[in-house]
């Protein structure tokens, strides 16, 4: 199955919300997806969800949130969180990764400034960022931390 990034995000994105939508995957991806592949997404999102609901007491779940603003230092902060979990003490940042790595947590530090800029901004607008996380999708593995 030839996947692009984007395609994964979707599909992570939809059936976190609606996991009954992996029969229309494909059309919902925009790229043909075989049954097989189907069935490991749809393994692999509800897996996720279930880490998630198991790891987080959320009361709001946040995908594909669109960022856009003036970070602490004035510094123009513009892009998407995959994923912003909001708990009772504070939000988590988690973003979806599809890269094949050997060692996801050392892949973290890759990631940890674009984490890091997001967190800033919402900081600045006033919320308890309490940490970042990356899914690592292929490898089924989420790597978090604790953020200052």
């Amino acid at each position: 199955m030839r996947r692009s990034v984007p395609s994964l995000h979707r599909c992570f994105e939809v059936l976190g919300v609606n996991a009954e939508l992996g029969g229309k995957l494909s059309a919902i991806a925009g790229v043909e997806i075989s049954d097989d592949d189907v069935s490991n997404i749809i393994n692999s999102v509800t897996s996720f969800e279930r880490w998630m609901t198991d790891r987080f007491s959320a009361t709001a779940v946040h995908r594909e949130l669109p960022l856009l603003g003036i970070d602490d230092n004035g510094s123009v902060v513009s892009g998407t969180a995959d994923l912003v979990l909001e708990t009772e003490g504070g939000i988590w940042i988690i973003d979806h990764k599809s890269d094949q790595v050997d060692e996801p947590e050392l892949a973290f530090n890759s990631y940890r400034l674009q984490l890091e800029c997001y967190a800033t901004l919402l900081r600045s607008m006033g919320h308890n960022v309490l940490g970042l996380g990356i899914s690592w999708i292929r490898r089924g593995e989420v790597v978090f931390e604790r953020w200052p």
